[in-house]
């Protein structure tokens, strides 16, 4: 198990979880607050896609440099991988509408930075040393999105720590939307193999949560009217989706 890939948080502390940022810079620095980065007992997971925004003030730049700073200095932050960090990593393209968004980032580096390099392959680096899961004590299992069908049994998702990024189950984990690539019955499978009771994703944008059987899909930015994140006391046990939506909260 790549421990660095899959974080394990422990049944004590606070844990605020957030989503799919893409560029809000204002809102990215609300959260920050949020949180007591010197209490090692608070934990901050940010679930993937801090990049790519669709509108012209677009702090991608920003809010990936301090995210950097951030994991480098405190332990209790976790930024997780998104299928928008992947697309980098991987030189395959995202396309929102008719943009493509891939493009636009490196279009954007050259804006900000006056060149491409050596700031895409320092940014892709990192994209690189991001976790993909967390999996707290309580009961929660923590992706970008997913789960993947091909994962059905605890070896299945091993390997994906000892795969490249193309390989399919962690593409999976980074693309899948509901009803369309998994089902209800399928996000129960996996909680069975994984040990946890409920998962949270972000990735596909609905009005603040959406409960997905055992699965809550929340928006915490882009593409939101209402910004729902998660403040998660570890101590406490998460058995069902009841336990989950009392820890909802909303950003002002």
């Amino acid at each position: 198990m790549n421990t660095k890939k899959f974080i394990k948080l422990p049944d004590k502390g606070r844990l605020l979880i957030v989503t799919d940022l893409h560029g809000d810079l204002e809102d990215y620095e609300k959260y920050i607050n949020l949180w007591d980065c010197n209490n090692p007992d608070f934990h901050l997971v940010f679930v993937g896609d801090f990049i790519h925004s669709i509108y012209e003030d677009d702090k991608s730049i920003e809010i990936i440099e301090d995210v950097i700073e951030k994991d480098k200095k405190y332990s209790n932050f976790h930024p997780l991988l998104g299928n928008h960090e992947w697309s980098h990593i991987t030189g395959t393209p995202v396309f929102k509408g008719y943009q493509n968004q891939t493009n636009d980032f490196e279009n954007l580096i050259i804006e900000k930075k006056g060149s491409l390099e050596p700031y895409l392959s320092e940014y892709v680096e990192y994209f690189k040393s991001m976790p993909f899961f967390v999996k707290t004590a309580n009961g929660l299992f923590i992706s970008h999105t997913g789960p993947s069908k091909l994962v059905k049994s605890m070896n299945d998702f091993n390997e994906i720590f000892y795969n490249d990024y193309n390989f399919q189950p962690l593409y999976d984990f980074l693309w899948n939307r509901y009803d369309v690539n998994y089902n209800e019955e399928d996000v129960d499978n996996f909680l069975k193999i994984i040990g946890s009771n409920c998962m949270i994703v972000g990735h596909t944008v609905v009005n603040a949560y959406m409960i997905y059987g055992n699965q809550l899909i929340l928006s915490s930015s882009f593409g939101t009217v209402d910004k729902a994140y998660l403040d998660i006391n570890l101590s406490k046990p998460i058995n069902n989706m009841d336990d989950v939506l009392a820890n909802i909260k909303f950003l002002d």
